[in-house]
């Protein structure tokens, strides 16, 4: 007698190939997942890893090539920081806000020399990078320098014009303090901080000057009581939030002298052509690395990102005869891009504490840093 083979119901069947589906599927998401960590938390090419600590960078002093490097900048504190390279008083790149916990890349092209990196806190010692020579594998460089001369000597006259608009308010804003004619001094803090911000690109040049007039309370120890925290956070906090004018004389003498120090430096010095869209570019990032994940965005912030956006239309201007001779495409996206920003930014002059809904206006702003901070790579072009 034979016997009858054991067939699994068709159910029995189709149950088990769904659990092998649901297992295959499984891995694929831990492995995309996986590569999305990769993606989101690089190592430098260079295997550059600087931990940033509350006392200071590890490793204190790093020496690699000259060329075109990245570093891992790990944030091993409790606050959020920023690190940067500076040659002498010149920021030569920066990365902002960098969360606690997270790590962030920072790529730069870099000549033979002693740098400084700053490691947190403003208050933090810093650190030393030797760049010895020897890579020939640096990028080619931008543009010739004389393609840009019109665009700079432009740009002079613009940011003449600015300082003056600038030391005109700081004087008034001195002015009113001294006097305690708050009113005063919060029309005359507006207007010195819209010139301040239309300068954001070659204020963000001078580290040293760049951290006296616009560092916030959260890059020093002591926050709002430390004494090294000076500037247009320091008088905003009282102007605004404490709605006074008490102990801000010595804030608001220091700031005038800063733009008095910052004047003569921007008569004799030139900005460099790859700052132009690039400096413009870390200066919104910078904003926006301190409003993501916000509702709203209201009175001052607000009002920065209105100055902020018109001193990036200046820039767009200057760049757009260039783009529109090396790559059309790029400059109409650019162009669509600050439009957009500009059309959801309201009309007035944004010192109504109603505010905007951060969404769409965020995401502008980010749209408009990417397309400038892609801009050197386009007019890398050469013939």
């Amino acid at each position: 007698m034979s016997q009858a083979t054991s067939v699994a119901p068709p159910s029995s069947r189709v149950l088990r190939l769904g659990m092998a589906l649901s297992f295959l599927l499984m891995l694929v998401a831990l492995g995309v997942f996986t590569l999305s960590l990769r993606a989101v938390n690089p190592v430098g090419d260079d295997g550059q890893v600087v931990e940033v600590t509350a006392s200071g960078c590890e490793p204190n002093r790093l020496e690699v090539p000259a060329g075109q490097r990245t570093f891992t900048v790990v944030n091993r504190s409790n606050r959020a920081i920023e690190w940067e390279i500076i040659d002498g008083v010149m920021v030569l790149a920066e990365r902002e806000n960098i969360a606690p916990g997270l790590r962030q890349p920072l790529t730069a092209t870099l000549k033979a020399g002693d740098y400084v990196m700053t490691c947190g806190l403003l208050s933090n010692p810093r650190g030393t990078l030797h760049v010895v020579a020897g890579d020939s594998s640096a990028p080619a460089s931008t543009l010739p320098a004389t393609a840009f001369v019109g665009a700079l000597a432009e740009y002079r006259v613009y940011t003449t014009l600015q300082l003056r608009k600038l030391r005109a308010s700081a004087v008034e804003l001195r002015d009113a303090i001294g006097a305690g004619d708050l009113d005063a001094a919060h029309r005359a803090y507006r207007e010195a901080r819209r010139a301040d911000l239309h300068l954001a690109m070659p204020i963000g040049l001078y580290s040293d000057i760049d951290q006296r007039l616009n560092a916030r309370a959260d890059d020093f120890e002591r926050r709002e009581a430390d004494p090294a925290f000076v500037g247009f956070h320091r008088l905003a906090y009282g102007l605004f939030e404490r709605q006074d004018t008490a102990g801000l004389a010595p804030v608001a003498a220091q700031l005038l002298a800063d733009v008095d120090t910052l004047s003569e430096r921007l008569k004799h010095a030139s900005i460099p052509p790859a700052q132009l869209a690039d400096g413009t570019s870390r200066v919104l990032e910078a904003w926006l690395d301190h409003h993501r994940g916000e509702s709203a965005v209201a009175g001052p912030d607000l009002a920065d990102l209105v100055s902020l956006t018109e001193g990036a239309n200046k820039i767009v201007s200057l760049l757009a005869p260039l783009l529109e001779r090396q790559s059309p495409a790029t400059l109409q996206t650019l162009e669509a891009n600050l439009s957009t920003l500009q059309r959801d930014l309201p009309a007035a002059d944004a010192s109504t504490p109603d505010g905007v809904a951060a969404g769409g206006l965020l995401q502008a702003a980010s749209a408009l840093a990417d397309s400038l901070a892609g801009i050197n790579q386009t007019l890398t072009l050469k013939g």
